[in-house]
């Protein structure tokens, strides 16, 4: 065989592999599967699909919506309910859709508006169309303050922790149908999981947690979701939100770390611009894990601002 030839062959089978690794997603778990094997959970049917959903505390408590960020599941609150409980606060906490146990819609757009509408279905699902109180961390910062904006007087106050402003740029070459595939799927993900494993900073959070960063894994849509999130406007800025939600009377806490790497004092401050009435608190010795790290006195500023408001 000519050399050429074997050269054609060669390339040839690279770009069957690179195209098989970019594709290939090797995940084999049906989410339906796995509900089944736990028992115990909570189930909402939604417009968008079926959404895992922790109802909990004092059944006569005032509500507090807890919308988790862009990476982990519910469990994201773990650190943070039980004190909200004691204080006489009933909770409702959920999976996204494409975390946790809620399903992978393969029609999702993923984005800001796919997510404002699951956490208002849900809140239809449960007839829950009273006043409620609404924190969101990180992503859910946004989705929090997106449905005060949707659903003014059904919000009573909004507590914002490590909120985004200002936008990430997604380099262009991640929205290729290979060379993008295979960077957030050997990069993207791989680095967004281990950042939250960096949170856990003791012993005790480790033990807790580590094992449960990226779970369920295998899910079938688990790449799907994720790769769709990543290239919507997740990361985008969010100038036209906290414009809205400047205009609005409504009680706001923003919570912060001093020592976050992602959302540093220049977020905090341009939120703080366009919402001048928020009530400004950044925990010290705390990064972008403040839920963990320090989820009793997370807790406590939150207590704190929600009953100012029923003062």
């Amino acid at each position: 065989m000519k050399p050429n030839i074997w050269l054609s062959v060669f390339v040839t089978i690279l770009v069957v592999a690179v195209l098989y690794a970019s594709f290939r997603t090797g995940e084999s778990v049906k989410i339906d599967a796995l509900r089944a094997e736990t028992p115990g959970l909570s189930l909402a049917s939604l417009p968008n699909g079926e959404t895992r959903y922790q109802l909990e505390g004092p059944e006569q408590g005032d509500v507090i919506l807890l919308i988790h960020g862009g990476r982990e599941p519910g469990w994201t609150w773990d650190e943070v309910v039980p004190s909200l409980h004691a204080a006489g606060f009933q909770t409702l906490r959920y999976d996204m859709f494409g975390r946790g146990y809620s399903d992978r819609p393969t029609d999702g757009a993923y984005d800001q508006a796919f997510y404002l509408q699951q956490a208002e279905d849900l809140l239809d699902a449960l007839k829950l169309t009273g006043p409620v109180h609404v924190a969101g961390y990180s992503f859910g910062a946004a989705i929090a303050t997106r449905l005060a904006a949707a659903r003014p007087a059904q919000v009573r106050s909004l507590s914002l922790l490590a909120p985004r402003y200002f936008g990430y740029p997604v380099p262009a070459v991640v929205y290729a149908p290979v060379i993008g595939n295979l960077l957030i799927k050997y990069y993207v993900k791989p680095n967004a999981l281990d950042e939250v494993r960096s949170f856990f900073t003791t012993a005790q959070l480790r033990d807790k947690y580590l094992n449960r960063v990226g779970e369920p894994a295998d899910v079938v849509g688990n790449y799907m979701a994720f790769r769709r999130f990543a290239l919507s406007d997740a990361l985008a800025g969010t100038e036209e939100i906290y414009n809205r939600l400047g205009k609005l009377d409504k009680p706001i806490l923003v919570l912060s770390g001093e020592d976050d790497a992602g959302i540093t004092a220049d977020h905090i401050d341009a939120i703080a611009a366009l919402v001048p009435g928020a009530r400004r608190v950044a925990l010290p010795n705390a990064n972008h894990g403040l839920v963990w790290q320090h989820g009793e006195t997370v807790a406590q500023e939150m207590i704190r601002h929600m009953r100012s408001v029923l003062e």
